[in-house]
């Protein structure tokens, strides 16, 4: 069995990590490029959201690399992403494409849920599985602190693409890392090379903006077009509303954190109850975000993602109510970068503009 997964922003680390330990032969899908795009959008129904065309076409690529097994989650509600999984195997079916799927969905029943974490367990031990589940987390929350520090970092770079030379060289220690004191020594390192660029001092004046919305466009570089870096890269701030831990206590019951259950309880006057996906989350994050003093929100979403539409049509209320700029992008294959690129130098320099003002008053 040689297996492949959907990439997911930097959590490949931890996934191949997982993997790994079970004994599994990986497939590692290639970096998502437009090709991949193009792959996808040939073959997906065109009113399908973007994250379902991108890993279609990443399935498509590993399975010319030789993967004969997916690795997939999915599920039912009102967000479309529980229902890729069967879309995208009757897709491959129909292309003569013979794989076989580990997809892990509660919603098939308990049954067929276990069946398919067999197969991923892979005849291992409990003690080993415990043991790649614990490496595994540890190696998604050093991902998430490498993230979180370059956002602070890469506003200070002397040079542009310093902090990106950082990171590269931190994951592929993290790749290699065995064991958690491996993986301390990596963050270490790279705390130490990157502390050297922040000025605390300089960080309060920096444009602060804060992202939210569907989870696949804010984690994955690719389809987001690396906009956290290219608002580093001139001199803002940008901060994820959720990482990669917080996407797995959402969806993952044995993971499940009260305390991320409770942030969203703040976007009830808006949002009563949750309408599938982070729709509601989206927000709560925008309000946590106006709370805690940021200059602006960028809200990110697939076109036609139907939980993010229904948050954009009240974040123009929250955002009178909270006095916090919102620029929403929604992301489809027609999108381009120049236009990405326009769009976000215009919304930074209103809101410098707004800051220096209030600063001066």
């Amino acid at each position: 069995m040689k297996i492949t997964y959907p990439p997911f922003g930097d959590a490949r680390i931890a996934i191949e990590s997982l993997l790994r330990d079970l004994g599994h032969d990986i497939v590692p899908p290639p970096p998502s490029t437009n090709r991949t795009l193009s792959i996808g959008v040939k073959y997906a129904p065109e009113f399908a959201c973007l994250p379902l065309k991108i890993t279609l076409g990443n399935y498509i690529e590993s399975i010319e690399k030789g993967a004969d097994t997916i690795l997939m989650l999915g599920g039912i509600g009102p967000c479309r992403f529980g229902y890729y999984a069967e879309v995208q195997r009757r897709i491959l079916k129909n292309l003569d494409y013979d794989v076989n799927w580990i997809i892990l969905d509660l919603s098939n029943g308990w049954i067929n849920l276990f069946k398919n974490i067999r197969k991923l367990i892979n005849g291992k031990s409990i003690i080993t599985v415990v043991k790649a589940l614990k490496l595994a987390w540890k190696k998604v929350l050093a991902v998430d602190e490498i993230d979180k520090t370059a956002r602070r970092a890469r506003p200070f770079e002397r040079y542009k693409g310093q902090v990106d030379e950082f990171i590269k060289e931190a994951h592929r220690g993290l790749e290699l890392a065995e064991n958690f004191s491996d993986i301390d020594r990596v963050l270490d390192e790279y705390s130490e090379r990157t502390s050297k660029l922040i000025d605390s001092n300089l960080l309060d004046d920096l444009v602060k903006i804060g992202i939210v919305g569907e989870f696949y466009v804010v984690l994955d570089h690719f389809t987001n077009f690396e906009i956290a870096r290219r608002l580093g890269e001139i001199g803002v701030l940008a901060e994820n509303a959720f990482y990669i831990e917080d996407i797995v206590r959402i969806y993952f019951p044995i993971f499940k954190s009260k305390d991320l259950e409770e942030k969203v309880k703040i976007a009830i006057p808006y949002i009563k109850r949750s309408v599938g996906g982070e729709g509601q989350r989206t927000i709560a994050h925008t309000i946590e975000f106006a709370e805690r003093g940021f200059d602006g929100v960028i809200h990110l979403l697939p076109f036609t993602c139907m939980p993010e539409i229904v948050s954009e049509s009240v974040l123009e209320r929250v955002s009178k109510d909270y006095n916090i700029p919102t620029l929403t992008l929604s992301i489809d294959e027609q999108t381009g970068l120049v236009g990405i690129n326009t769009r976000l130098e215009a919304f930074v320099d209103m809101l410098r503009a707004k800051k220096k003002r209030r600063l001066a008053g």
